[in-house]
């Protein structure tokens, strides 16, 4: 095997003339040789390390780590991260600490040194003395830091959160520290979150903080939210107070919101986060209650947001509206909910409209609602021409073979 080497690197003529290597060359190249081996060794190691992690074995994980540690090789930074994680995984975080120390010590440019400060992050987290976010230059690890106050029962972290929202950190950190005060429930911690939520600190915060509020108290934080809507002139903050009002399914609250809000697209939101909520009943109520025609065709798209529970109350409104333009509006949008159960009403609709517009209303609805079979009907029978033509320019573009054949039979006239 020794020769077979020599004959790679010296070329075959020059390697037979040698019973030996010279002295010197030889001492080179058999370095070199046991430095291969060497690494061969040590990644083996290392690979055998790592998989006994994979699997949580520790105990056999930790030997063999020891062993690529005392052959000082490239993996030796490595193979010290890891030592700490199986450490703190068998109960002994101390440890773990003290070999994080360790890397930091002896191999200070180490890609290694992030995990580590992540390992410690968490271990000081669980143990109530949780790292201070300025003192990381890392994003990431600040966010980490932030996280870590959530793992254990940590009665000095107000502090931390508060100087990280009152400080000159990203926005991005001062919305996770928004996130865990959210989840803070001393007294002291909700009545920060509560200034917070009321505009009295950060106003950047204000918005995030109300939606933060909303998904961590639920109902619980009703009249809060009912009293920063009341007081506020800015519609974001009205409008981040809707949100919630959806988040913690309150529709009673959106109701109040869109009758009495004098802003029409604040009152065209709360209907909307209605519809999405499906409360179909609050809206017919608002419906029926309000004289505004923009409300109302608001309204009429919400019952579209709301499905199928929005077909009857778009039928009951096309049969009944005076308003010309808000009759077409609910007939129009009866074709995208109402599906089959739909059809019977709108062609009820078609054949008892004496306005045209109702009726190219009605031809709309079953277009949406992908009824070939129909609109085929109503071409045969139609006599006016300018209806028959826009029903025809309707089954030219449907993927539908009742509506091809149709096309066919006018083709063959």
């Amino acid at each position: 095997m020794r020769i077979n080497r020599w004959v790679c690197i010296l070329g075959l003529s020059g390697a037979l003339a040698l019973t030996a290597p010279p002295a010197g060359r030889s001492a080179v190249l058999l370095n070199h040789e046991a430095s291969l081996e060497g690494d061969t060794h040590e990644d083996q190691l290392y690979s055998e390390a790592t998989k006994a992690i994979d699997e949580g074995r520790w105990s056999d994980a930790e030997p063999l780590l020891e062993q690529v540690l005392g052959l000082h090789g490239h993996k030796s930074d490595a193979a010290v991260y890891w030592k700490a994680y199986v450490e703190n995984k068998e109960g002994r975080p101390s440890d773990a600490l003290e070999t994080c120390a360790s890397l930091r010590q002896n191999y200070p440019q180490s890609n290694w040194l992030k995990d580590c400060s992540a390992l410690e992050i968490e271990i000081k987290g669980k143990s109530g003395s949780p790292v201070q976010p300025q003192a990381e230059q890392d994003e990431d690890l600040k966010l980490l830091a932030l996280s870590s106050i959530l793992e254990g029962d940590n009665s000095n972290s107000l502090p931390i959160l508060e100087r990280v929202l009152q400080g000159q950190d990203s926005e991005r950190l001062k919305e996770r520290a928004l996130f865990v005060l959210a989840q803070n429930q001393s007294k002291q911690g909700q009545e920060l979150l509560g200034q917070i939520v009321r505009g009295e600190k950060d106003p950047n915060l204000q918005i995030k903080a109300i939606r933060l509020l909303a998904a961590a108290q639920g109902s619980r934080s009703a009249s809060t939210l009912e009293s920063i809507y009341g007081k506020s002139n800015d519609p974001a903050v009205k409008k981040a107070v809707l949100d919630s009002y959806l988040e913690m399914n309150d529709p009673e609250k959106l109701m109040q919101a869109a009758q009495h809000e004098s802003d029409p697209q604040l009152a065209h939101h709360a209907v909307s986060e209605l519809g999405a909520m499906g409360a179909v009943s609050r809206l017919s109520e608002i419906y029926r209650a309000t004289s505004s025609k923009e409300l109302k065709s608001a309204i009429l798209n919400a019952y579209v947001a709301a499905g199928s529970k929005g077909a009857d109350a778009l039928g009951a409104i096309a049969a009944s509206e005076q308003d010309p333009e808000l009759r077409r509006k609910a007939i129009r949008n009866m074709g995208p909910i109402g599906g089959a159960s739909a059809i019977p009403a709108l062609l009820a609709i078609y054949s008892k409209s004496s306005d045209e517009e109702s009726k190219r209303a009605a031809t709309d609805a079953l277009f949406v609602a992908g009824d070939a079979h129909d609109l085929v009907a109503l071409a045969r029978s139609e006599k006016d021409p300018a209806a028959k033509k826009n029903i025809v320019s309707k089954l030219a573009v449907m993927r539908n073979k009742e509506a091809t054949d149709y096309m066919l039979e006018l083709l063959n006239k």
